[in-house]
This record gives C-alpha cells, structure tokens and sequence, in this order.
C-alpha cells in the first residue's frame, strides 16, 4: 500500500523504490518461470476472486474469466510456464484445471468425489505431478449435561 492505496507492487531486490503494477488489491501473486506474466487474484466478492494477470511493466494481460475461491493459494505456472494450474469448485470442493496460456482454453484435471477442503499445491519441477493438502472437518458436537455429583439418575 502507498499514498494511492492497495495494489500490486514490484520490488527491486538490488535496492530502489518499489514500483506500482495495479491500481487494485492483488494477492497471491505467482511470476512465470520465464518472467512475462504475474498471475494474481483481486478482490474478494462474496467468497470469490478473479483470476487476473498483469506483465512486469504493469500493461495489464488478458486471461477468460476464472473466478477461484478466496482462502488459499490456489494456482500455479506449469515449469515451462505455457500453463496455469488453478483450483476451482463449489463450496469447499475443488478440482483442478488446466489453463493453456496460448489457447486461452481451460480442462478439467480432477474430479474429487469427497468434500474435503483444500487451501494449495504445488508442482513438482519435471511438471508430472501435483502435491496437495486435503481436510476434511468431520467431528460430530455433542452436549452432554452432567448432573451434579450427587444428584442419581
């Protein structure tokens, strides 16, 4: 955040100011392996965000529509960087997609049966696996009244 408020910022490691990439909140933001493109996610909206990306030199860079499901870290560039893997579901189940870079097209990965949540993943370096977190909240609350202990049932 700077006197213009939240956006998304670039910061010389080597030293010097930083510098304004987005007029708007990013978070998350992942830089592709060949350094052209910064995928980010805006704003939350409801329990949702955008998928957007924007190059290094701030122009901003056009990606379909995706929206992802705020609370977590939920896309990653493939290791050549022609791809985006993101998470993307109902509720708190999510699948993974494929999004070619070049085609603009997206396919689906995964089709989980089980609710479970996932919050991020990652990809291995040859690009052949995905790793990944899975919770699933499946305690049971009951209230049990304890009578005083010398009261008898």
């Amino acid at each position: 955040m700077d006197e213009k408020g939240a956006g998304l910022f670039k910061v010389p490691v080597a030293g010097g100011s930083p510098v304004r990439l987005t007029d708007k909140a990013g978070l998350n933001p992942v830089w592709s392996p060949d350094g052209t493109l910064i995928v980010y996610v805006g704003p939350v909206v409801g329990r949702f965000q955008d998928l957007l990306a924007v190059r290094p030199d701030g122009a901003a860079a056009q990606l379909p529509a995706i929206t992802v499901r705020f609370e977590g870290e939920r896309h990653r560039f493939t290791p050549r960087g022609d791809a985006l893997v993101y998470m993307q579901g109902v509720l708190l189940s999510q699948d993974f997609w494929l999004l070619d870079l070049a085609t603009k097209k997206s396919r689906q990965l995964t089709q989980f049966k089980n609710p479970a949540a996932m919050r991020t993943f990652d990809i291995t370096p040859d690009g052949k696996h995905i790793v990944f977190d899975r919770l699933r909240d499946n305690s049971d609350i009951v209230l049990i009244d304890l009578l005083p202990h010398n009261q008898k049932p």
